[in-house]
């Protein structure tokens, strides 16, 4: 899955524990995401901090456990 990203946005590298669920990966409006050996790499685009923090609030909120967020 890949969509283009958003202009004037900060991309994000978020590994969680587990592997994640396509529907999850959609409503948090992942560029693209790659299951790894029990984890998951999520890249997202956020427009600010507020934004990032709802998508880490929205993995809290699913009880899935953040191990790294990185921007690259």
């Amino acid at each position: 899955m890949t969509a283009s990203r958003q202009e004037g946005a900060t991309t994000y590298e978020v590994l969680v524990r587990g592997e994640l669920g396509h529907d999850l990966v959609s409503d948090l409006g992942a560029r693209c995401f790659e299951p790894r050996l029990g984890k998951t790499v999520v890249v997202v685009d956020v427009i600010d901090q507020a934004h990032l923090q709802g998508v880490l609030a929205s993995l809290h909120d699913h009880n899935i456990e953040i191990e790294r967020v990185n921007p690259i």
